[in-house]
């Protein structure tokens, strides 16, 4: 919560690497998108808000369906990370242009 006057936090992006708790997440088993969910606490509706992604599309990517580079970079956005390093923890065999 901010106080009337504060400036807002900078908000820095994600960085992916093989330490990162989704990556280590996804080697234990969970799916890209639920642990990516889980990492950022992002409730549906908000997501859905926020990206313009429709809520059933969203529960969709959660039952392992493919997703466009168009639903990545509105991910990154909600989700402060660069469309690269969220595009490098999808299956490549699941993205579609």
């Amino acid at each position: 919560m901010r106080r009337k006057g504060e400036r807002p936090l900078p908000v820095y992006l994600d960085s992916w690497s093989e330490d990162h708790p989704v990556a280590r997440s996804i080697a234990t088993g969970s799916w890209w998108f639920d642990a990516w969910m889980a990492q950022k606490s992002t409730p549906l509706d908000r997501l859905s808000r926020v990206t313009g992604i429709p809520q059933q599309r969203l529960l969709t990517l959660c039952q392992r369906d493919r997703v466009s580079l168009a639903e990545i970079d509105a991910l990154a956005r909600a989700w402060c990370v660069s469309a690269a390093d969220l595009k490098a923890s999808v299956p490549a065999e699941l993205i579609v242009p």
